[in-house]
């Protein structure tokens, strides 16, 4: 009796051994598989950012210099969350790569392509912006679609902080960039110019 006991533990366990073999095979070849796929993914979305980077042209130096005036700006005025982006995730092209020349655009200053944090700076960045401040204030409403905001949002942002960074009607209300940036703002987000106790209705006067 004690000898068949035993045969039967021994068959139990040797059942059990086979049975924990094949999970962990199984386990190993799907860890495998999503590994694999992973590991296509990424390879697939590099090839993609390298395709926008290699078929647009870099600022030239003189125009790298004034990004960086107006990066600092920003910093100067306490803005470290957009900084960081733009210092330490951004790549700045100077021309539209393929994908961005598939959109018309029309009195663009900037386009960004989130998530792969590419900033495409056109000419009226560097003509129609006036001063620092006004290509810093293109700059923070660039910073927050590369935190993944729509135009509404960033459009509100900006127009919410233009003052922090010394940018209002008393000191550039007469400039091309603030006026179009009114009405932009004016159409992107409306909820703030509904205020008729303030000037302009404009909430945030």
């Amino acid at each position: 009796m004690l000898r068949f006991v035993v045969e039967c533990c021994t068959l139990f366990i040797s059942k059990g051994r086979s049975i924990a073999l094949f999970a962990s095979d199984v386990l190993v070849a799907i860890l495998q598989q999503t590994a694999t796929h992973a590991a296509s993914a990424v390879l697939a979305v590099i090839a993609f950012y390298l395709s926008l980077v290699s078929t647009s042209l870099p600022p030239t130096q003189h125009d790298r210099q004034q990004i960086d005036k107006a990066i600092q700006l920003l910093a100067d005025h306490g803005f470290s969350d957009e900084v960081f982006l733009l210092k330490g995730t951004t790549t700045f092209r100077a021309t539209d790569h393929w994908l961005n020349a598939l959109t018309e655009k029309e009195n663009a200053y900037a386009s960004t392509n989130f998530p792969f944090q590419i900033i495409t700076l056109y000419p009226d960045f560097y003509t129609k912006a006036t001063d620092d401040t006004e290509r810093a204030m293109v700059l923070m409403h660039e910073a927050r679609h590369l935190m993944g905001e729509n135009e509404h949002e960033a459009y509100a942002y900006v127009w919410r902080h233009r003052k922090q960074i010394g940018w209002s009607m008393k000191t550039h209300g007469s400039t091309e960039s603030y006026v179009t940036i009114e009405q932009q703002t004016r159409e992107m987000a409306p909820e703030l110019f509904n205020c008729p106790d303030k000037p302009w209705e404009d909430c945030t006067e």
